[in-house]
C-alpha cells in the first residue's frame, strides 16, 4: 500500500447545493455519491476529474476537507469551502496570487494511541491548478515533508505545541499560484520512528526545549519530483503506520476571477473557495461532527471546542467533547494578490 501518492489527474472539487432535497436531487442518500448535509437543508458534493466524477462516500473517510472560520458576527462559526467567497477579487493586471501557510495546531484524537516512539509524518503539496487561466508558466508545486513527535517525553504532545511556519521552510519566499486557481493534498501517517527518519527531520535542541516538528520545503518543484519524494517518505510502511488523513488533490479557487474562471461565470454553480485567515483541515468522517459542534477555535489550548461550552466549562474540563475523537489541523493563511513575471530570472 502506498501511504503518501499523488493522484494529480484524480483532483476533487467541491459543489454547493442549495436544499438539493426540494429540487428532487436525493443525492444525499445515495452510496454512489459522496455528498454532506450542511445547514438549512443544504449540502455539499464532491466530484474528481477524470472519467468517472462521481467518488463512493466510503472513499472520503480520510479524505481532508477545508473549511474556513467565518468572520461574519452571526451564523455558523465554521463553512465548507464550497460556501465560501473569495475575498481577493484578482483582476487582469494582478491575476496570480502569493501564499503563505501557517500551521497553529495538530490535534489528534484520543482514540489514537500514542506512546515514546510515535512520530506522525504529513506531506502537503499545493500549486497551480492545471484548468488555471494562467498559461504563462508549468504546473509546479510547493511541497512540504514535516515530521511531528506525538510524545513530549511524558505525555501525548499537546495540539498548541504540534505547529510550523511553512514560509521558514521555504526560505521565506511566498508560495506561487499563478491564475488564482489552486489544487492541494494533505496528507498524514502515524508510524514508529525509523532511523533513516531521524536523519531526514533534525529535532534541533534550542533554549527552550527540543522541537517538536521539524519541516523540509521543496519550492516549485514537479510532479515527478514529488512522486520521488513520496517513494521516500513510503518506506515508513516497515513502522506500524497508521493512515490518518490520505487524500486526492483538492481544487480551491483563491480569487473571485478564479472562481468565475473554473464555473464559467454560472452564479448557480459554488465550488470550493478559501480566503486569507483561518482554516480547519479534517476528514470526511468527522464531517458531520464539525458542523454540529460549530466549534470556537481557542489557540492557548490549540483546539476546537463547542459553541455551547462556556469559559467556566473549558477551563475545568468538564465538558462533553464531541470532537475529543476528532483528528485535524488548524491552519493561518495569508494571501495576496500580484502579477508574476515569467521573464523574472532569480540569478
Amino acid at each position: 500500500m502506498e501511504l503518501f501518492s499523488f493522484k494529480e489527474n484524480e483532483v476533487i472539487t467541491s459543489w454547493y447545493h442549495d436544499k438539493p432535497q426540494e429540487k428532487g436531487l436525493e443525492i444525499i442518500q445515495k452510496e454512489e455519491f459522496s455528498a454532506f448535509s450542511l445547514r438549512g437543508n443544504d449540502a455539499v458534493s464532491f466530484s474528481r476529474d477524470g472519467s468517472d466524477p462521481n467518488i463512493n462516500s466510503a472513499d472520503m473517510a480520510n479524505q481532508f476537507m477545508v473549511f474556513q472560520f467565518s468572520s461574519a458576527p452571526d451564523g455558523p462559526s465554521i463553512l465548507e469551502s464550497s460556501q465560501v467567497n473569495p475575498s481577493v477579487d484578482g483582476t487582469s493586471e494582478e491575476p496570480d496570487v502569493l501564499m503563505a501557510l501557517e500551521m497553529l495546531s495538530f490535534n489528534l484524537g484520543t482514540n489514537e494511541a500514542v506512546d515514546k516512539d510515535t512520530k506522525a509524518t504529513i506531506r502537503i503539496n499545493i500549486g497551480k491548478d492545471s484548468s488555471s487561466r494562467d498559461k504563462n508558466f508549468d504546473t509546479a508545486f510547493w511541497s512540504i515533508a514535516a515530521g511531528l513527535d506525538l510524545f513530549n517525553g511524558k505525555d501525548r504532545t499537546p495540539a498548541k505545541d504540534l505547529k510550523a511556519d511553512f514560509k521558514k521552510a521555504f526560505n521565506n519566499r511566498p508560495i506561487e499560484i499563478p491564475g488564482g486557481l489552486s489544487q492541494m493534498t494533505f496528507e498524514v501517517v502515524k508510524h514508529k520512528e525509523p532511523a533513516w527518519w531521524q536523519k531526514i527531520f533534525k529535532f534541533l535542541e534550542s533554549d527552550t526545549g527540543k522541537n517538536l516538528v521539524s519541516t523540509i520545503g521543496f519550492p516549485a518543484i514537479t510532479s515527478q519530483a514529488i512522486t520521488m519524494l513520496d517513494q521516500l517518505m513510503n518506506r515508513l510502511q516497515d513502522n506500524n503506520p497508521e493512515v490518518l488523513f490520505k487524500s486526492r488533490p483538492l481544487r480551491l479557487a483563491l480569487t473571485q476571477q478564479a472562481k468565475h474562471d473554473f464555473t464559467q461565470g454560472i452564479t448557480r454553480i459554488k465550488m470550493g473557495c478559501l480566503n486569507p485567515g483561518f482554516c480547519v483541515l479534517a476528514r470526511g468522517k468527522d464531517f458531520q461532527k464539525l458542523l454540529d459542534a460549530d466549534p470556537i477555535y481557542y489557540p492557548t489550548y490549540g483546539k476546537l471546542v463547542p459553541a455551547s461550552v462556556n469559559q467556566a466549562q473549558l477551563l475545568s474540563g468538564k465538558y462533553d467533547d464531541p470532537l475529543k475523537d476528532a483528528t485535524y489541523a488548524i491552519f493561518k493563511v495569508g494571501m495576496k494578490k500580484t502579477k508574476l513575471d515569467p521573464t523574472f530570472n532569480y540569478s
